[in-house]
């Protein structure tokens, strides 16, 4: 078998450049925005993650046209899809009872595939992925946000020796609060609940505070 430091004839060459190129604009245009919003998976991340993807689908192509092996061309595209995973789940943070980073995690794996799809050749295929993932992350955002307000998790600090934290944590319940988790230490006992768009913040807060063993509500 002769090896040779290419395969590729110019126009093959600008076949490549062009895919190349097109993971590199797309892949960035997906990163735009997550920079914007000061993600550490930005437009470099995106971009890389892009290209690479792209990369491992072309040269998948490459050894079967060189070496004319019968073999299934998509298997190197399948490790990307299933080992991107890790890189996503680096961009998620669990604080308390929030989760940060989930929509950086799922735009890192689409990307991946948008690279495949790019390496693949499918260029109109891959700006119709990245028009879709635009409308998703600019134009829906207002709307996620709404909803990311409406949902409010409170921390209430409460006195176990002032009314017993049972009959307190039921009468959220009965109000139609979903009680996250209730932790005692000693006298004091400390209460995650979850409010939805049926209950006012500010009202809330203050008759919460006015209840009889209650010493702090905040929200968190």
């Amino acid at each position: 078998m002769e090896l040779t430091l290419s395969c590729l004839n110019p126009e093959q060459y600008l076949i490549v450049l062009i895919r190349l190129i097109a993971a590199v604009v797309l892949g960035g245009l997906i990163g735009i925005e997550r920079g914007n919003s000061k993600h550490d998976a930005g437009l470099r991340t995106h971009i890389i993650v892009c290209l690479g993807a792209s990369s491992v689908m072309i040269t998948s192509q490459l050894i079967a046209a060189k070496f004319g092996a019968i073999t299934d061309i998509t298997r190197l595209g399948a490790q990307v899809i299933s080992g991107i995973g890790f890189l996503g789940v680096g961009s998620i943070i669990v604080t308390r009872n929030r989760i940060r980073g989930l929509t950086t995690a799922a735009g890192l794996w689409t990307t991946g595939c948008l690279g495949l799809v790019i390496g693949a050749g499918f260029i109109e295929v891959a700006v119709s992925m990245v028009l879709l993932m635009m409308f998703t992350i600019y134009v829906l955002r207002p709307l996620s946000l709404k909803i990311r307000t409406n949902d409010i998790t409170f921390e209430i600090t409460a006195s176990t020796s002032a009314r017993s934290i049972t009959e307190l944590t039921e009468d959220f319940i009965r109000s139609g609060y979903e009680i996250l988790s209730v932790k005692t230490s000693g006298d004091k006992a400390v209460i995650l609940i979850h409010s939805d768009t049926k209950h006012d913040k500010n009202e809330f807060i203050h008759s919460t505070i006015a209840i009889d063993g209650v010493t702090g509500v905040s929200e968190v």
